[in-house]
């Protein structure tokens, strides 16, 4: 049967190079985003500040919540600290030399012209005590800061300051900016190119009136006596920390800790890859499917005859089997290498637009590409049962003859699953008309997603019934050549809804994963723009703006109120059927001081200035959600894993533009590795000369170097950047699925027509020119087209209206038209060239050769 299978296809290589194109694609596509995945599970960038470090030891990663038998365990991407006390014990533990507490903040040089200085590559430094000097590989000139208001710079950020040790410099930190001695600069020894982040000394006194907080350290490094192994060490340190909400790194490990902004690209890479992961693996499924059917259809005349010869149903089965599996093993393995390509490609458009730092390093392990060739052979396996079983399942003088013949209906299996998928996409899909929560949103959308699956599974009833609605308007428009072309699609509605399927996909899939998050970023936009009802906006360069802004501001003449932001993610979670889930919000923290003067988040219910610690306010959306209303505790997972139940004093509309959870910034800036504002608001008093009070803001930026002073439009202008740089954040990786689509688009529809050589022949012997039957295809390929576009615009046309609905209270959602009409124009170059290059070629040969030609 091998012997078979191999000979079949030395002979038949033409037919089965759509499945390869097919398989190999799919191999490209899993293997790239399996890199990602990986990736977002390794480290991305060497340690340096801790290299000699054998132990680092930082806040707990995760969170579990319980609700009887079940638990529910969840990541942390916020720096959380760990407990001060347990330096000490950390030390005591067996084969360690000592163990020191980091405390890290935002600390920038300012230079005589204000401007902030960097470090090397243009590296952002950052403040750190002396005693963790000790961890990393440093050659020190001068002497260690002792005193109060006494530094020691790294070196690339000395020289570019111009300063050594004995001159003063002006520092701005987490409070106004001073100014220090230099006493030491420091040079970094180890590898891995230039620091990523210079460190800035200080004190120890300074660095924790700096750091802000009394009770913890950002992490606790571990040294090694002589002779002790660093997972040895790590087990010991474990055991004397018993108790404690700590995780422990070792080896490359330890880079996480160091650099919390390459904890928080990889948790964006595993978020990607988990959202799409899913969706990916499916459409491979489904295009692989498609075409080994389509490859099988068109062979059906040979395994007829086989079948009429005696073959039996599993023989037929093994030897579809066995076309399936080397191709899949061939496509698959030769698939990973582009894959491998092309997730380099992704990191560094991800790099660009800022989702990743530029030096984050891809894992290139070897367990992506063997989840793309397993999931290869698996899909082409699954496919091959599925097509050999309807082989099979016809008597042999039945096959031979219904080989010359399209079969009228689809299987009742078929009609079933593809109805069934109908129903629950549709039920799925009106979800935000009955629910305000984020389960409707993201029902709806994955609601359109299945809508456009079960049209591929019914495609040629649909086909069909599209192809007689237009049949009229085409033979008037086209005449004789639109009626052949009318009745070719009739004849032969597979083909044609093979061709339909892919082409209806890529418009969808384009449509639900594009147009959500633009209707969901433009509502946020105007609830922004429409709820900063202040005159000013303050935002700051180095790290945020200090805690004092805002009462110092409020002293300034003519203004009547000013209030700090900061925003951070957490968890909520509550009990839904005996077990919990979580739910993760954007959540902003806001200082007293007149919150109505600054902002209008359109409160439905509730007071917003009763905001106190223990307390919460939340949009409408998250209330829904958690099942909670005015005085009703919610169970808040804060990000450094603290569990906290404030009551609910407000209930607020504008969810999308301000965070759906609103808390006092003492309690953001308590539980989270910030430590400054993001922003803060300003109003101007009644009759205020707004030029003057304009010029002593700006002159804020003596005291707190790199304040920026923006309009009343400023903080809407800066989400407005924000979200756009998180749309296309998540658009780029849809480039790869996008581009899998169009390949299986141009597969399909070229296999279909290179299979017609014999119709065109016949056309031609019977009288037709050459132009006729281009005109013929170019009819067909207009009808092919326009539905898929109409099919495909339609299907996920009622989950963004209701998710729209769900979100803004609008029907009608936000669809870029430029956006729309390039995904509808590149998708129908696409089919026209995949139907009409190959018609032209096929018409190049005589047509008395090709009509002898077998299938």
């Amino acid at each position: 049967m091998f012997r078979l299978v191999l000979q079949t296809l030395a002979q038949r290589t033409s037919g089965f190079v759509g499945a390869f194109v097919a398989l190999f694609g799919a191999s490209v596509l899993i293997t790239a985003f399996g890199i990602i995945l990986q990736s977002g599970i390794g480290d991305g960038v060497p340690v340096q500040r801790y290299a000699d470090a054998a132990v680092v030891v930082g806040g707990e990663k995760s969170f579990s919540v319980r609700e009887g038998d079940s638990t529910r365990t969840t990541s942390l991407d916020d720096a959380v600290g760990v407990s001060a006390d347990l330096v000490a014990k950390a030390a005591r533990a067996g084969g360690a030399a000592g163990a020191v507490g980091v405390l890290r903040f935002p600390a920038e040089v300012v230079d005589g012209d204000g401007r902030l200085v960097r470090g090397a590559d243009d590296h952002r430094s950052v403040g750190v005590n002396w005693a963790s000097a000790a961890l990393g590989p440093f050659d020190r000139e001068g002497r260690a800061p002792e005193r109060a208001g006494e530094v020691a710079l790294e070196k690339s950020v000395a020289e570019r300051a111009g300063v050594g040790p004995g001159d003063t410099v002006r520092i701005a930190s987490t409070r106004p900016a001073g100014d220090y001695r230099v006493v030491g600069v420091v040079a970094y020894t180890g590898g891995g190119g230039a620091l990523r982040t210079p460190p800035v000394f200080f004190a120890e006194g300074d660095a924790r009136a700096l750091y802000g907080r009394g009770d913890r350290v950002s992490a606790i490094g571990v040294l090694a006596a002589e002779g002790t192994d660093a997972e040895r060490l790590a087990d010991r340190v474990g055991d004397a920390l018993d108790g404690a909400r700590v995780e422990l790194y070792t080896s490359d490990g330890r880079s996480s800790v160091e650099n919390p902004d390459v904890a928080s690209a990889r948790g964006s890479l595993k978020e990607l890859a988990g959202s799409l992961g899913g969706t990916v693996v499916l459409i491979t499924m489904m295009v692989v499917g498609s075409t080994l059917a389509l490859n099988i259809h068109q062979r059906r005349r040979e395994l007829a005859l086989l079948r009429a010869m005696g073959a039996t149903p599993k023989q037929i089965h093994k030897m579809i089997a066995g076309e399936a599996l080397v191709i899949a093993l061939i496509a698959s393995v030769l698939g990973c290498v582009p894959g491998v390509l092309a997730a380099g490609v992704m990191r560094g458009a991800l790099s660009v637009i800022g989702v990743l730092p530029e030096d984050f390093s891809f894992s290139y392990g070897p367990l992506p590409m063997i989840a793309a060739v397993f999931t290869g052979v698996v899909a082409a396996q699954a496919a091959a049962f599925a097509v050999a079983r309807r082989v099979v399942a016809i008597r042999p003088v039945e096959a031979l003859s219904e080989s010359h013949t399209e079969e009228p209906r689809l299987g009742r299996v078929r009609v079933f699953v593809g109805v069934l998928l109908l129903v629950l996409g549709l039920a799925a899909s009106l979800l935000p008309l009955f629910f305000g929560s984020v389960f409707a949103a993201a029902g709806a959308g994955s609601g359109g997603l299945i809508m456009v699956i079960a049209i591929l599974v019914l495609a040629p009833p649909v086909v069909g019934r599209m192809t007689r609605v237009l049949a009229r308007p085409f033979q008037r428009r086209f005449g004789n050549l639109g009626y052949l072309a009318v009745a070719n699609t009739r004849a032969d509605s597979r083909r044609l809804a093979a061709g339909i399927g892919p082409l209806v996909l890529a418009i969808g899939f384009a449509s639900v994963q594009l147009f959500i998050p633009t209707t969901t970023s433009r509502a946020a936009e105007q609830q922004a723009a429409q709820g900063v009802v202040a005159d000013y906006t303050l935002i700051g360069a180095a790290g945020g703006l200090p805690v004092d802004v805002p009462e110092h501001v409020r002293d300034l003449p003519g203004v009547a109120a000013a209030a700090g932001t900061v925003r951070v993610d957490l968890f909520a979670s509550r009990k839904l059927l005996d077990s919990p889930e979580v739910f993760d919000y954007q959540a902003q923290g806001l200082s007293p001081g007149g919150l109505d003067q600054v902002v209008d988040l359109d409160v439905q219910r509730g007071d917003l200035g009763a905001l106190s610690p223990g307390t919460v306010a939340l949009s409408t959306g998250a209330a829904s959600t958690l099942g909670a209303d005015l005085g009703d505790p919610v169970r808040l997972h804060l990000p450094d894993g603290a569990t906290v139940t404030p009551k609910v004093v407000a209930v607020y509309a504008r969810g999308l533009g301000f965070g759906d959870v609103t808390l006092p910034h003492e309690t953001v800036l308590r539980h989270s590795s910030r430590h400054m504002y993001d922003s803060v608001l300003v109003r101007l008093a009644e009759g205020a000369d707004r030029d003057e009070v304009a010029g002593a803001l700006a002159s804020l930026d003596e005291r707190y170097p790199g304040t920026e002073v923006l309009d009343e439009g400023g903080l809407s202008s800066a989400q407005r950047r924000t979200a756009v740089a998180g749309l296309v954040g998540s658009a780029l990786p849809l480039v790869l699925v996008f581009g899998y689509i169009a390949v299986a688009v141009a597969n399909t529809l070229v296999m279909t027509t290179l299979a017609r050589g014999r119709e065109f022949a016949m056309l031609r012997l019977v009288g037709a020119t050459r132009k006729q039957v281009m005109r013929m295809m170019r009819t067909e390929t207009g009808m092919l087209v326009l539905i898929a576009v109409v099919v495909g615009t339609l299907v996920p046309l009622l989950p963004l209206t209701t998710v729209s609905f769900g979100l803004t209270e609008s029907p009608v959602p936000y669809i870029p038209p430029f956006m729309y009409l390039g995904i509808v124009a590149a998708t129908s170059a696409l089919a026209a060239g995949a139907v009409l290059v190959p018609t032209k070629l096929a018409l190049r040969s005589r047509p008395v050769e090709v009509i002898g030609l077998r299938e």
